[in-house]
């Protein structure tokens, strides 16, 4: 019984390495690589949008109280 409760995991062991091998070996594919890729740079252009309309938002604050304090009219741009 003990020999086969030892089998048993050896060959659960076996199975989680080889599949995570095999995502592994997927990954480092050229077309695994191209894919990650693509997935950072869909972040990194996500998180430059996000800070360009939070600097605008709070440039056109800065701007509006700049122009509150020195008495200068608002322009139409």
């Amino acid at each position: 019984m003990r020999n086969l409760f030892w089998l048993l995991v050896g060959v659960a062991l076996t199975v989680v390495v080889v599949l995570k091998g095999k995502e592994l070996y997927r990954k480092l594919t050229p077309a695994g690589v191209a894919e990650q890729v693509e997935q950072q740079g869909k972040k990194a252009a996500a998180n430059l949008g996000d800070f360009v309309g939070t600097f605008r938002a709070a440039m056109a604050e800065r701007e509006a109280e700049l122009r509150a304090e020195l008495n200068i009219p608002a322009t139409n741009d």
